[in-house]
């Protein structure tokens, strides 16, 4: 039991020094890119955060697979496309081209034109309206006068 517990603990010290020593073996300017591109890269098991926050084996193996490409000589460009090959434009957490638009412009504009016409159709129905007066005008009252004083 002892051995066995002893053997798992080593196995982690391992990995973890491995993935140290790979994480040291990038240049300054590789570990930039290293971190620009698990910032940029989104992880594909859920489709929700980059791989450098997401703890999935995926995110890992992808994040491991970068930090090896870009000690191999890759550029931040290649390793990009090489991702959006496999996965496809989903894999950016910024997408390039018209996307943006349909991401951040779009919906601002839609939600700024409705309110405008919120705003005029409020205004429309409110100044349809008469005015409500306090008093009741002299005949009201009078008719209203006749109609209560039958007996019923």
């Amino acid at each position: 039991m002892k051995l066995t517990v002893l053997m798992t603990i080593a196995g982690i010290v391992l990995l973890g020094a491995a993935h140290d020593a790979e994480a040291q073996a990038l240049t300054p300017a590789q570990m930039e890119s290293y971190h620009r591109l698990t910032n940029q890269l989104i992880a594909p098991c859920c489709w929700r955060e980059p791989i450098a926050i997401h703890r999935s084996p995926e995110a890992q193996q992808m994040s491991e697979e970068t930090a090896s490409l870009l000690a191999n000589g890759r550029t931040e460009d290649q390793i990009r496309a090489m991702y959006v090959a496999r996965y496809g434009a989903r894999i950016l957490a910024d997408p390039p081209g018209q996307d943006w638009y349909w991401l951040n412009l779009i919906p601002f504009a839609l939600l700024i034109t409705l309110m405008l016409a919120a705003a005029v159709r409020l205004r429309w129905l409110v100044s349809g309206t008469p005015p409500v007066s306090r008093a009741a005008s002299p005949e009201f009252l009078a008719q209203v006068r006749t109609e209560t004083q039958h007996d019923w």
